[in-house]
């Protein structure tokens, strides 16, 4: 369920796929694990500080890591160039965020190709029916394009060993080409499998005042 309120609520479970209008606003809910929360004065931060060394950006996550085209391809050459160490396993996580957030929806056929690629063995959650979820989705009135943005996006980190991260990612929504002051996260887990990042499972770990209030910014976003 996605409630719209006037102040930042906390949104605990998470819906199945949809893009919900809910009164004249547009709320945008995601596949696995996805909360918007609706601002009325949406919070107003600086740019990430510039690392001080090459190292430093080896060991942040990158936003970006699908890069702009967010494609199917985009982001399965995310998934295979995302280094076995918790900044790749992260950076995978928002790509694949960032991919399910947008609007007009992946293609059935493409949700089809990713999901036989980026998903774990096992894998439970909203996302483990990507596709059947993508057939199933209603078109959004008013609503040209869709995306959410990691420029100043946080993530979180929830547990994280070698082979396993946990963690919260989220970004600002963005309408028609404007930011909507909305903030979008999800929880993913992710497991080192066959050589490459696999998403396991999906939720919601933390609210999104407590993700943007504590969490850490991205090297980059897109």
């Amino acid at each position: 369920m996605v409630r719209r309120s006037s102040t930042a609520t906390t949104q605990r479970g998470f819906p199945r796929w949809a893009w919900i209008v809910v009164a004249a606003a547009a709320v945008i809910a995601l596949v696995g694990g996805v909360v918007a929360w609706y601002q009325a004065n949406p919070q107003t931060s600086g740019p990430a500080a510039a690392p001080s060394a090459t190292s430093d950006v080896a060991n942040t996550p990158n936003g970006c890591l699908a890069g702009k085209s967010n494609d199917a391809t985009g982001l399965l050459k995310a998934q295979k160039e995302a280094p076995h160490n918790e900044a790749g396993a992260v950076g995978f996580a928002a790509a694949v965020l960032r991919w399910i957030a947008q609007y007009p929806r992946p293609s059935v056929a493409d949700g089809t190709r990713v999901s036989g690629t980026i998903l774990a063995e096992g894998a439970t959650g909203t996302v483990a029916n990507l596709a059947a979820n993508l057939a199933a989705a209603k078109p959004l009135p008013g609503v040209n394009s869709g995306s959410v943005n990691f420029a100043d996006g946080r993530f979180a980190i929830e547990e994280s060993t070698a082979d396993m991260v946990r963690v919260t990612v989220g970004g600002t929504e963005v309408r028609n080409g404007k930011p909507t002051g909305q903030k979008i996260a999800s929880t993913v887990t992710v497991v080192w499998e066959e050589n490459s990042w696999k998403v396991r499972s999906d939720g919601t770990e933390r609210t999104l005042d407590e993700l943007f209030a504590d969490g850490s910014a991205f090297s980059g976003g897109c």
